[in-house]
């Protein structure tokens, strides 16, 4: 068996990338990264969904001599939510450091104690009703299980998505809880905090906003993609391990297909590798790729548009072909078939959020989540221009033109 048959396939994608992944390296967003963690700084990582902030944080600071506490708030509904949540990283993250350890530190030991009394009282005095506001104390609790463990080793605590809480949180429980959140970050002197958010106007709020709790608590950091020739240097080497050549052609079609998001291009070389084998790949191998990746992606997306009302199909297919349009303009609503801004905002609400979210809110604007799912549907229109009539002046010229030269014939 030859060694390029043995390497596994070094693209990932829809998961965090943790030390011992290929990573693409960016040099000095991972040097800001380290200083904050290093001097208990407080840094906010703001960049689109699937740009890597999760993985830039993860794999830059998960290591032996450093305890990450990593606190994902995706998906927020309460503030014991919140409080469950981190409780629970940090119990788990602490319980793994201590194997490091011949014998339990006397700091680690009374942390690990005192996380153990907290969930256990918390669920005994935690309440939450629509005319009282959460205790101060529960939140209090949990922030101090966090500062006595800091006595043991320095502390780095990540919160991704940290919008969530003004998002999914009644207002009054959202600003309660930053209001005492920020008090005790306040308060320790040996723990690093990470805010990473991908809605750039509420994480901004939170951050310049003189009426903000957490007003110029931090430093702000962009994310954005990650610099062209530097993916494309790293896809060259990850392709060589397994004896596959990239053409010119190919990298290029890979960035104009994927868009600007490093998790995107990595989905789209992860069915690459799998559609390959040794040797130079170019068009053929991409139109197997992306053929793979689309079936992929249609399993969701069918059982989306089946379970749709019309005027949900509509709104996805004209969200689709006019993403960077608002969907409150008079043009968009027209577009979409709609007569007035409310029936496109209660067309578009079963896509924004729970099972069904392939859309998200980006200002004033909509626009999907995935990239790909967005091409899918985008190519349900090219192969069928019955399902959305109104779109047929535009196939030509949108950029969906770019898509043909890469689909197999059966996509057709």
């Amino acid at each position: 068996m030859s060694t390029a048959a043995t390497i596994p396939n070094p693209f990932v994608y829809g998961q965090v990338l943790i030390p011992g992944k290929p990573f693409c390296s960016r040099p000095q967003l991972e040097s800001s990264v380290l200083e904050a963690a290093a001097h208990q700084r407080r840094i906010v990582l703001l960049g689109d969904r699937r740009m890597g902030k999760s993985s830039l944080v993860e794999h830059t600071l998960t290591r032996p001599d450093r305890v990450l506490v990593a606190v994902d708030l995706r998906g927020l509904d309460s503030v014991e939510d919140f409080i469950d949540r981190l409780l629970l990283r940090l119990s788990t993250t602490l319980e793994a450091h201590r194997a490091l350890t011949k014998h339990l530190p006397e700091p680690l030991k009374e942390a690990l104690t005192f996380i153990g009394e907290v969930n256990l009282s918390l669920h005994g005095i935690f309440s939450v009703s629509a005319r009282t506001k959460p205790k101060a104390s529960t939140v209090i609790r949990a922030m101090d299980a966090i500062e006595r463990a800091s006595h043991w080793r320095p502390l780095v605590v990540f919160f991704d998505e940290f919008q969530e809480i003004v998002e999914n949180l009644e207002e009054r429980e959202a600003r309660h809880l930053l209001g005492v959140l920020r008090a005790e970050i306040q308060r320790h002197t040996h723990v690093a905090y990470l805010f990473a958010g991908s809605a750039r106007g509420s994480m901004l709020e939170l951050f310049t906003a003189e009426r903000s709790h957490f007003y110029q608590s931090a430093t702000i950091l962009d994310v954005g993609p990650i610099p062209q020739a530097d993916m494309a240097k790293f896809f060259k080497e990850q392709f060589a391990r397994g004896k596959r050549e990239l053409s010119a052609d190919t990298l290029q079609a890979i960035f104009a297909l994927a868009g600007e998001s490093p998790n995107d291009q990595q989905q789209l070389a992860y069915h690459l590798w799998t559609q390959s084998t040794p040797g130079r790949l170019g068009q053929e191998e991409l139109k197997r790729a992306f053929s793979a990746l689309l079936a992929e992606v249609s399993r969701r997306g069918e059982l989306i548009l089946e379970s749709a009302t019309p005027a949900q199909r509509r709104v996805l297919f004209a969200t689709a072909i006019r993403e960077d349009e608002e969907t409150s303009t008079d043009s968009f609503i027209r577009f979409a078939g709609f007569k007035n801004n409310s029936s496109v905002g209660a067309a578009l609400r079963p896509f924004l959020k729970g099972n069904n979210a392939i859309l998200e809110k980006r200002g004033s604007r909509v626009r999907y989540r995935e990239r790909f799912m967005r091409l899918w549907v985008l190519l349900q229109v090219v192969n069928i221009p019955s399902l959305f009539p109104a779109s047929r002046p535009f196939i030509a010229s949108s950029e969906q033109g770019l898509l043909l030269p890469y689909l197999s014939n059966d996509l057709k």
